[in-house]
């Protein structure tokens, strides 16, 4: 009987735990409180310093539709800092970063 009441109150935990983790999720909890948390190691996500050179960009004559722009090439981009962004229509993670590619598009530098 008490291994009974000991698997009711870890699935009564596991579910206090899976309700806390949807609302941190919900309210955009920030990861530096995350960080602070002493069960939680971290070391994948810290930033690293400076970016590795990933090669030269595919050729991009696969592509079916532009939207917003003349169909590119490789060599139209060359010398140019160019942003690939795959996104999902209804996506959180695409819809959070929308604003900031508009903003990105806006700038005049």
């Amino acid at each position: 009987m008490k291994f009974l009441s000991l698997l009711v109150w870890i699935r009564r935990a596991s579910i206090v735990a899976a309700i806390i983790g949807v609302a941190a999720v919900a309210i955009d909890w920030p990861t530096s409180l995350v960080k602070t948390l002493p069960f939680v190691t971290a070391t994948a996500a810290e930033p690293q310093s400076g970016l590795a050179d990933q090669g030269s960009i595919p050729d991009l004559g696969g592509a079916v539709a532009w939207l917003n722009s003349a169909t590119l090439s490789r060599e139209s981009l060359r010398g140019k800092v160019v942003l690939v962004n795959f996104w999902t229509y209804s996506c959180i993670n695409s819809l959070r970063e929308l604003p900031y590619m508009k903003g990105w598009a806006a700038a005049k530098y």
